[in-house]
């Protein structure tokens, strides 16, 4: 015997002339790891930026040590890499400049 799913909230996706091609489920907000919007993946980004350059900022302090700030900035590793990267870019643009 088949199961039918439950189809409560699901919407019909018909063609011009009205006829049922099939249903559609409104997407899942509380969704792990999905972003439906593209204002909020691009709001989210700019998040995310925010908080490399203040990474980033905060590595550039010599008086900090290095791996505390990283595993405080709350960052995943991705973004982590990433602010160490520009640190050590910026940092060697700074010795090249004074020589």
């Amino acid at each position: 015997m088949a199961t039918v799913p439950d189809m409560t909230g699901w919407t019909e996706v018909t063609a011009a002339d009205g006829k049922v091609l099939g249903w559609m489920a409104a997407p899942d907000p509380d969704e792990p790891d999905v972003d439906y919007f593209e204002a909020d993946q691009r709001r989210r980004a700019a998040c995310r930026a925010a908080a490399v350059g203040q990474l980033v900022d905060a590595l550039a302090c010599e008086s900090l040590d290095v791996i505390t700030v990283c595993e405080a900035s709350g960052l995943p590793e991705s973004g982590v890499d990433a602010a160490t990267y520009l640190a050590l870019v910026l940092r060697q643009a700074e010795l090249s400049a004074e020589d």
